[in-house]
């Protein structure tokens, strides 16, 4: 049974919850350049985003199987690392932490819901796009001249 919900301070799977967001990034590791700052990500990372962001989890019973982090950014609040296990992809649980992630941010009162992906994947941004998200700006990383990753945006 797929289960939603928010972790909190008391939450100590670090493995798993790292096992998880670098399994569901190396997908795009030869396919983007720049690399992904999943690279950079630790336990120690991930218990300092835990303490400043909302993490919103999915299980399957008991197994951690997907994840979305809330930053809140004044009147939006920015989605990031959304991760679902490679072998569930597809599957619906990306949809259903998108729509807690929508729920929680209407909730708290947000006008947006902001998040930014890379360039080269046009399956993402399709994902995002089925549910109201629209492109709303190109950026670059440092040394780079071409755009390298987007911006998309729901209004709430």
């Amino acid at each position: 049974m797929l289960t939603i919900k928010t972790l909190n301070r008391e939450f100590d799977n670090w493995d798993a919850l790292l096992v998880l967001i670098h399994g569901a990034f190396t997908y795009m590791e030869d396919r983007i350049d720049p690399p992904s700052s999943v690279h950079s990500l630790d336990k120690d990372a991930l218990r300092k985003k835990v303490a400043e962001e909302i993490v919103i989890a999915a299980y399957e019973d008991r197994e951690l199987i997907g994840c979305c982090f809330l930053k809140e950014t004044g009147r939006k609040n920015y989605l990031g690392k959304m991760a679902v296990d490679p072998a569930l992809q597809g599957v619906g649980v990306g949809e259903k932490l998108l729509k807690a992630a929508i729920d929680l941010s209407k909730n708290a009162g947000k006008s947006a819901l902001e998040l930014e992906t890379r360039v080269e994947l046009t399956e993402v941004h399709a994902f995002f796009r089925r549910f109201g998200f629209s492109q709303t700006a190109e950026t670059s990383h440092e040394g780079y001249k071409r755009p390298t990753s987007i911006t998309m945006q729901m209004n709430l």
